[in-house]
């Protein structure tokens, strides 16, 4: 989430899009065109630190160093139906953007071009002419199994049934050796598993993450929980679980 609630900024007068401030020339405007310009400068910050870093780590450094608590340390809270609530996931994302913790992050998800195809060969539905003709080439004969495999710093099961193993695979961009102990606050109705729950990795170096999710109850809803690494140079890297268990291992 993208700091884009009440940014005073210009505004067209003929603008005909809130007729609350039609005619003005500033106004407090909220929302996704907001938050892509603060978005954008902060993606600008970390190239101009990190010269090197892909699109999918400055991503992920945004992402893993976010706040998921407001400015004094409460939950984050959503608009719902005539009332605030706890927000989620689905309202914030991975949390409120933190750029000075982000040029610092400690650990990425690097994702290249060959895996955002497997992760389109992946989607259901999707054949291997319809991947061609968006991306000039088509699918690997070795396929992923799943959308949920790609090296996100966020972690999304829509359809747990029994279990699910999911690989992330972190890089050590802290400069230095670093030991990380991982912990995780599951969501409501899956059991999650961390392999190796501690493991020290070298600076520049990248290891595995095996990710085990199982269903102890049929939520029919998406449940939400959060994996953290904690490094012992303080770095903290927080990924955030949605799971939807449809069907437990017992039923």
């Amino acid at each position: 989430m993208a700091p884009g609630s009440s940014i005073w900024a210009a505004w067209s007068p003929n603008s005909e899009g809130d007729h609350y401030i039609k005619g003005q020339d500033f106004a407090v405007v909220s929302g996704t065109s907001m938050a892509t310009p603060h978005v954008a400068g902060v993606a600008a910050l970390i190239k101009q630190k990190h010269p090197h870093w892909s699109p999918a780590a400055i991503t992920s450094a945004m992402m893993t160093t976010a706040d998921v608590a407001d400015g004094s340390g409460a939950p984050i809270l959503a608009q719902q139906t005539n009332q605030l609530a706890p927000a989620t996931p689905f309202d914030y994302g991975a949390g409120s953007i933190n750029p000075s913790r982000a040029i610092d992050p400690g650990l990425v998800f690097n994702t290249y071009f060959r895996h955002y195809i497997q992760f389109l060969c992946a989607v259901p539905g999707v054949d291997d002419e319809s991947v061609r003709r968006a991306v000039g080439v088509g699918c690997p004969t070795k396929r992923k199994d799943w959308c949920s495999d790609l090296n996100t710093a966020s972690l999304t099961v829509s359809n747990l049934v029994g279990s699910r193993k999911v690989i992330r695979r972190v890089t050590n961009v802290g400069g230095h050796n670093e030991t990380y102990q991982v912990t995780v606050r599951e969501p409501l109705g899956v059991k999650v598993s961390v392999s190796p729950q501690v493991f020290t990795i070298s600076a520049n170096a990248s290891m595995h993450l095996r990710i085990v999710l199982e269903a102890t109850e049929a939520t029919n809803a998406y449940t939400f929980g959060e994996m953290v690494l904690r490094g012992s140079r303080k770095h903290v890297v927080s990924v955030p679980i949605a799971v939807y268990a449809s069907s437990s291992l017992g039923s």
